[in-house]
């Protein structure tokens, strides 16, 4: 079983984003930027994780525990529902994708136990973002 640890960053002037996924399996560690673009803060969290599961099904992971901050990811797993029609698009796509999984769960984790995440996505940030 692996765990994932997911966090994205975002700018408002010039509005851009990046994601970061750190994966943790078995004593092994492999860590993911994503260059999101220009999307709003919530829309990188989903970007990200989508991306994410995007990476461990690459690497032939098949349990998952995804650790995020995101509150608004969370519960939307947990009510198996989103309010918000433009985030619906990749709630459903993660959805159909967790059928590949033999296991996959979404733990609400506080910033300060997913740190390598957030300076992970920061850093991507600031590097897909400077000239």
């Amino acid at each position: 079983m692996a765990l994932i640890y997911i966090d994205a960053a975002a700018r408002q002037n010039p509005a851009y984003a990046a994601g970061a996924a750190v994966i943790k399996e078995e004593g092994s560690r492999l860590e993911f930027t994503f260059d999101l673009g220009v999307v709003d803060n919530h829309e990188a969290e989903w970007a990200t994780l989508e991306l994410a599961l995007d990476e461990a099904v690459r690497h032939g992971i098949n349990s998952v525990i995804i650790h995020t901050d995101s509150k608004i990811i969370t519960d939307s797993f947990d009510k198996q529902y989103v309010k918000n029609k433009k985030y619906r698009p990749y709630f459903d796509r993660i959805r159909s994708a967790t059928d590949d999984f033999d296991l996959f769960l979404i733990s609400h984790t506080p910033r300060e136990r997913n740190r390598s995440a957030d300076r992970l996505a920061k850093k991507a940030l600031y590097e897909y973002t400077r000239e």
